[in-house]
């Protein structure tokens, strides 16, 4: 009630701006100059002109595109309500999509690309025949946010659940719900690798600690479900068990994190990367066994049940598809024997589901032999039904889709299907879709090799225009409730050491905690209170380990931490970074190997990072790893120099950079060279942009300058810059620090035993902010010994 009397508010208001609104006149040559007043004649013309119904207007709304009715939401506020509201939301979907499916044309359809794009095709006649179209010019429909471009997406629920679809990156890159209509994204929290199954043995696609997902639709509660089932085997004695967690969207079960089910799940071994099948209210998952029975989960009363397949297919691994408004069970025939050669009987069989009554009903739909396909068409290890549609003949046809982005038909009514219709094959030649296929293609090599039973990987799914939002971000829903602003007020003062074991109190608090928006908070108001003190942190690289040096400076506290187990060997050289928001990164090499590395001291964590050249110039490693943070992204930036060709004697030299964001799983990918070589000096952060002194050994020396010269990259453009450094020689560089925000150089006086430290003022302008005289502290300082590390407020 509550709901409907909000949407009822929402339409009025709209109905009052449109009263107001009239039929625009074409303008006469007696129009009035701007700035003049209206006459009574004219107003009262005005108030004659026809008014178009309110009903009729909701009613064409309701049949525009997706992105077009947004677009009038930006009107005003009462029609932002009213096209906002659920009612109409709910029309929206029913209205847009109704001519397709009375035109007896195939629908709609979209894709994914490794370049994070949807594009999107429709039907339109040309020359009395429907040819297929792209739906925005041959442009992408939409870019998705929040993912990175070199992975490439999969389509899990092929099908939309009342305008929405589950995405995944393989094999631990996460879950999303999407509207590919609007471009709406959602990631679903705990979704790379559920916390239920952390420190357990896994392996992709395979039934060891596994996991399978599936998008299910409420419309008494007008909310969506993600449901996941976990089959977990630790082994041993211990006994599997197979637990079941939702996370709702939308309605007012709406929640920041997973929930157990309503009910328990009963012991199943779950396909892996094989999606539930959205029918009827029930979600249908498949088991891992061949003609194994289907596990069914009603998204309602959120209860078990099951599914007995057809009798006969006790031996045969099958998937599930929705039809023509019917549950299907497809499977098909090896295309290719032990050998590699083409089967002449191969087949591909549709079964439909008449009745869930008993043991369920099962037809036969049909037989289809692929004898007289295109060789193209045979060599696919794995085709995806679509959707079955009336044709203009008025015959029925089965629209498939393949791995490589290939869309064919066959008629239903046909024996055997007939010959493929290619209704939609990729666009070769184009720098997108070729790195696409490539992608795909190998992606879908390692599913087929890790298990060959594996589910579909569908990157082709059906599009429908709908309006429905993908909800709410997780952190969002948590920090809309005020006692959680309030203790997350307090916790962020709170050492890092305090605040990560209170994670495990509660799945809000977790939730809190591991958002950007607290990290961010925590980073600022944390680190105010110890300004007044220096904290030193002992790094062993080779074990991961880390001892952090007490204020007293009389005790080394450990702090373990899990990582790669090395012996320290004799005449490693080690160099790190200050901390860049948290987190330090550096190098260590030594007679055997050399390596990078990637911890937040404080967390315990610790990672290694191979070194991307091996047959480069190891010998470069003070300046070959920096970090900065994009703070446009809330993201760290890993930046690293690679020297694949470096002579000092001829000053000849080929270096390399290359990018990696932190918590995506984008590979390190290169950008444009750096317009200077690099000194062996660890680089530093500031402001968004990592700084490095130019090397002078491998330029020119240009006489007309004076001082030294600098390199900048700005971390969110990607952009390099020469800067013109201090006025003091590069014999007497020792170090670039980040002192109070400012960018540093410091210099050695070796003379006086002094360290002058330059400053960049605004402007560009260098200047002496600080002069360190070390023999008036202890005659056992020096030089040589000396590093500036950060200066105490």
């Amino acid at each position: 009630m509550y709901r409907e009397k909000k949407d009822r508010q929402a339409i009025d208001g709209m109905k009052r701006t449109l009263r107001d609104m009239v039929v625009p006149q074409l303008p006469s040559s007696s129009a009035r100059r701007p700035g003049t007043k209206r006459s009574k004649n004219q107003r009262d013309a005005s108030a004659s002109l026809p008014q178009l119904p309110e009903e009729i207007l909701i009613e064409i709304f309701a049949r525009l595109p997706a992105k077009t009715v947004g677009r009038f939401r930006c009107l005003s506020r009462s029609w932002a309500g009213a096209l906002s509201s659920a009612s109409f939301v709910d029309l929206h979907h029913q209205q847009a999509n109704h001519n397709q499916q009375q035109a007896g044309l195939p629908p709609n359809l979209f894709f994914t690309t490794a370049q994070r794009c949807l594009h999107a095709w429709r039907w339109r006649h040309d020359e009395g025949r429907p040819l297929l179209h792209p739906l925005t010019g041959g442009a992408a429909l939409s870019l998705l946010p929040q993912l990175d471009h070199d992975r490439a997406l999969r389509v899990l629920t092929t099908k939309p659940c009342h305008g929405l679809v589950l995405l995944h990156r393989w094999p631990w890159h996460g879950h999303y719900v999407c509207n590919p209509s609007t471009g709406g994204l959602s990631p679903l929290p705990d979704s790379k690798m559920p916390s239920r199954m952390c420190h357990r043995y896994t392996l992709p696609n395979t039934i060891v600690n596994c996991v399978s997902y599936g998008l299910g639709y409420n419309p008494a509660a007008k909310e969506h479900k993600v449901v996941r089932l976990l089959y977990l085997d630790e082994g041993g004695s211990a006994s599997p068990v197979t637990t079941c967690e939702v996370f709702s969207i939308g309605g007012r079960q709406a929640c920041s994190h997973w929930r157990p089910a309503a009910r328990r799940a009963p012991l199943c071994t779950v396909r892996p990367s094989t999606p539930a099948v959205f029918f009827s209210g029930r979600l249908h998952f498949l088991q891992q066994e061949p003609g194994g029975c289907i596990v069914t989960f009603d998204i309602h009363s959120e209860t078990f049940g099951s599914l007995m397949p057809p009798s006969g297919l006790d031996n045969v691994t099958f998937e599930l598809a929705v039809l023509d408004g019917c549950l299907c069970l497809h499977y098909g025939d090896s295309p290719t024997s032990g050998g590699g050669d083409i089967k002449d009987t191969s087949n591909f069989y549709i079964w439909r589901l008449r009745s869930y009554d008993g043991a369920g009903q099962w037809e036969q739909l049909c037989s289809i032999r692929r004898q007289s396909w295109p060789e193209a068409l045979v060599h696919l290890d794995r085709i995806t039904p679509l959707e079955i549609y009336h044709g203009g003949n008025g015959h029925k046809k089965i629209m498939f889709a393949t791995c490589a982005l290939t869309v064919f038909t066959l008629d239903v009514d046909v024996d055997g299907g007939g010959a493929p219709e290619i209704l939609l094959s990729p666009p070769t030649g184009e720098a997108a879709v070729d790195r696409f296929i490539v992608t795909n293609s190998n992606t879908h090599s390692m599913y087929s090799f890790i298990n060959s039973n594996s589910g579909s990987h569908s990157t082709i799914g059906l599009l429908e225009e709908s309006l429905v939002p993908v909800g709410r971000a997780s952190e969002d829903v948590v920090f809309s409730l005020p006692s959680t602003k309030a203790w997350s007020d307090v916790l962020k003062w709170l050492p890092t050491r305090s605040v990560v074991p209170l994670r495990r109190v509660c799945k809000d608090w977790h939730t809190v905690i591991n958002s950007d928006r607290f990290m961010q908070q925590h980073a600022i108001h944390a680190n105010m209170l110890s300004k007044k003190s220096l904290k030193i942190t002992l790094i062993d690289p080779f074990s991961g380990l880390f001892w952090t040096l007490a204020p007293q400076w009389k005790e080394l506290h450990p702090r373990n931490t899990v990582g790669y187990l090395f012996c320290p060997r004799l005449g490693c050289r080690v160099v790190c970074s200050k901390p860049c928001h948290g987190l330090v990164v550096g190098s260590c090499t030594t007679q055997d190997t050399s390596f990078d590395f990637i911890c937040n001291p404080t967390m315990g964590y610790y990672k290694q990072m191979l070194y991307l050249d091996p047959d480069g110039d190891t010998t470069f490693l003070a300046g070959r790893i920096g970090l900065g943070y994009d703070s446009r992204m809330n993201k760290h930036v890993r930046v690293r120099l690679v020297y694949h060709q470096r002579d000092m004697d001829t000053r000849s030299y080929q270096l390399g950079c290359y990018v990696h964001v932190t918590d995506t799983e984008a590979a390190w990918r290169p950008i444009s060279s750096p317009p200077r070589p690099v000194a062996e000096m660890q680089p530093v952060h500031v402001d968004g942009k990592v700084y490095w002194m130019v090397d002078p050994n491998l330029v020119e020396t240009n006489t007309s300058l004076v001082g030294c010269e600098m390199l900048a990259l700005d971390v969110g453009t990607e952009d390099f810059e020469v800067l013109q450094g201090p006025r003091c020689s590069y014999d007497q560089i020792t170090s670039i620090v980040e002192l109070d925000g400012n960018v540093c150089v410091v210099c050695s006086d070796k003379g006086a035993n002094a360290l002058d430290i330059w400053m960049l003022e605004a402007g560009g302008v260098w200047a002496i902010g600080r002069r360190v005289e070390l023999g008036e502290f202890s005659h056992e300082y020096s030089l040589q010994h000396a590093m500036v590390l950060g200066a105490l407020i």
